[in-house]
């Protein structure tokens, strides 16, 4: 099991890095929904939630509980974005750290962090009963996702 987490991160962590790059080489609307369209905060969780969700499903196929394979996946699909820019915006703000390298090891952390949730979550089980709200929590944010890609408001984690 723990091996098909590891590859599970790696593969998603090489996905997502390609992800980055996805709208520069294909710069159409249907690859900016999935990919970032700019340098912005808010375009940059595309990469956590994408191909997280992407190996979830993989993970999670054919699971003998379906609730409890996916209430670890769905949390840890919440707390990501909360860990990242929380982590992202005190080393910036409160410390002056804007460094190119932080941010990319800033990402592997955070993706690192929501397969170790995902796995003790759904090893434990705990949440299974909280599968259904989880999953509509994770719709709305992949649709915030795609909804303040094409219309993003005039906030600072919406500037390039």
């Amino acid at each position: 099991m723990k091996k098909r987490f590891v590859l599970a991160f790696v593969l998603t962590a090489l996905i997502g890095t390609g992800l980055h790059f996805a709208y520069v080489l294909c710069p159409v609307a249907f690859v900016g929904l999935f990919a970032p369209v700019n340098e912005s905060v808010w375009e940059h969780l595309k990469l956590l939630y994408w191909p997280f969700l992407a190996a979830s499903g993989v993970l999670c196929f054919g699971a003998d509980d379906a609730p409890r394979a996916w209430s670890g996946f769905l949390l840890a699909q919440l707390v990501m974005p909360l860990a990242l820019l929380g982590t992202y915006y005190t080393l910036r703000a409160g410390f002056g750290v804007e460094n190119v390298w932080v941010d990319i090891a800033l990402y592997y952390l955070t993706l690192a962090l929501g397969f170790w949730l995902a796995y003790r979550l759904q090893k434990s089980g705990a949440l299974a009963f909280l599968s259904g709200v989880l999953v509509i929590l994770v719709g709305l944010y992949g649709a915030a996702l795609v909804l303040f890609t094409m219309a993003p408001p005039n906030f600072p984690i919406f500037t390039p």
